[in-house]
């Protein structure tokens, strides 16, 4: 279990706590998925990340950060921003 304090959602009508279990589940997808698709790509040895300024440097996410993923990380990008198959 996480660090979070318990949330009161008595405060929520049922049409609230029906959309909002919707957004959870389909956050839930898209990360498992997400997640899939990247184990995939490294079970296969090819590059999962690809420099958006240059498309010769790939990384497979293995192995020390080249320079340019530390610099997009730096400068705010997410790691699934530089993702070849981000799905």
């Amino acid at each position: 279990m996480s660090n979070l304090k318990p949330f009161d959602f008595s405060l929520f009508s049922d049409k609230h706590l029906i959309d909002l279990e919707a957004q959870v589940r389909q956050e839930v997808k898209r990360r498992r998925e997400l997640a899939r698709s990247y184990r995939e790509l490294s079970e296969k040895g090819g590059p999962a990340y690809r420099n958006p300024n240059n498309s010769a440097e790939t990384w497979t996410g293995k192995g020390r950060q080249p320079k340019w993923v530390r610099d997009a990380l730096a400068r705010g990008a997410r790691l699934e921003d530089l993702a070849i198959n981000p799905e």
